[in-house]
């Protein structure tokens, strides 16, 4: 089966709006020949093998519903995260540095 990727969507978002399991993810990549963590651009199609692991309950909802996750970073995405100050935002160690006195 083709299957076409959306905006934003990620080899884990085309998983399991096509199969209803992420665990088809690695079917998915290595026919392929992507690692599950690429990023994938709008518009390319995809080979999605027919033995592919699936939930057939979930991919009912999923069709049903016509849900089509998205959850991929972009580029854009990053630039906004770059600009967010705040300490619901800061990591422990990292941004925000948590000293004795």
């Amino acid at each position: 089966m083709i299957i076409t990727a959306l905006h934003n969507q990620s080899l884990l978002d085309l998983a399991l709006q096509h199969t209803g399991s992420i665990e088809a993810v690695f079917e998915l990549a290595t026919v392929n020949t992507l690692s599950i963590t690429d990023d994938v651009q709008a518009g390319k199609t995809l080979v999605l093998p027919a033995e592919a692991f699936s939930n057939k309950d979930i991919l009912a909802y999923y069709t049903a519903k016509n849900l089509q996750p998205a959850t991929a970073f972009s580029k854009e995405d990053e630039q906004v995260f770059e600009r967010l100050e705040g300490i619901s935002i800061w990591a422990i160690n990292l941004d925000f540095v948590v000293t004795q006195q």
